[in-house]
């Protein structure tokens, strides 16, 4: 099994050390995981520690390690995007969306947006970036993509159109999705992306990876428990694997 999109550093939570990583590869084997991805966000790019990544790679017997980076995606911010991508020898790089008009959608502590737009027109806004990050060219990977519904705030209106709309451009584009556990630990209480819009990305025959965006070590993994039977529910039976942005498979 793999855990493609988590963080050691986190939030500037500790340091990229060959003992906080390990620590991570500890739970990973624990809990049957023997790929492990790290994909920090792109702003604490500064943090990373390639040479400590370097030697818990070669230390971590049980554990294959994988470096990758979690890019914001923004309109208008590729110099800063392509930049950040290209930095560091990475196996692959995943492009999430976080705002809208440079704001942030899933902040606890700044829901302002959700005060300014009407939900629809948020969540056009919003799947009209997650289009435009698939249609880059610039990810192998798409983050958690229906990351808007972190609130539970939902639209009156019909979002299917929406929702299909993107998943056209998505299995256009040739970009893996990350289906991510997080999601059980916040408001919404479900995984990203939903049963119904991750059934659309199947019928496409979109790739996935699995993920636990874990920010502590304790969180590797967690929540496996559901999204594998998810997925394996909607049909898939493999995930995607990286190596030197070289695209695998591996089987349930």
């Amino acid at each position: 099994m793999i855990d493609y999109h988590l963080h050691v550093i986190a939030h500037g939570d500790r340091p990229m050390t060959v003992e906080n990583i390990l620590a991570y590869c500890k739970i990973a084997k624990e809990r049957g995981i023997r790929q492990m991805g790290i994909t920090e966000h792109d702003r604490y790019i500064e943090d990373i520690d390639l040479a400590a990544f370097q030697e818990a790679r070669e230390l971590s017997q049980d554990v294959e390690l994988r470096l990758g980076i979690e890019i914001d995606f923004v309109p208008g911010a590729e110099e800063r995007m392509d930049r950040d991508a290209s930095a560091l020898p990475y196996d692959y790089v995943i492009g999430s969306v976080h705002r809208v008009d440079n704001e942030e959608v899933d902040h606890p502590d700044h829901l302002e947006i959700y005060d300014k737009w009407s939900t629809y027109d948020l969540y056009e806004a919003y799947y009209a970036n997650v289009r435009k990050a698939a249609d880059s060219g610039r990810f192998e990977i798409l983050g958690h993509p229906d990351l808007i519904k972190i609130f539970r705030k939902f639209p009156d209106e019909d979002i299917t159109p929406m929702l299909e709309e993107t998943a056209d451009a998505i299995a256009e584009s040739g970009v893996v999705v990350d289906v991510n556990a997080a999601g059980l630990r916040k408001p919404i209480g479900e995984i990203y992306p939903s049963e119904d819009f991750l059934t659309m990305l199947y019928r496409r025959k979109v790739p996935i990876i699995l993920s636990s965006d874990a920010h502590a070590a304790d969180q590797v993994g967690m929540g496996f428990e559901k999204s594998i039977p998810l997925v394996k529910s909607v049909g898939y039976r493999e995930v995607a694997t990286f190596k030197d942005h070289e695209r695998g498979n591996l089987s349930l």
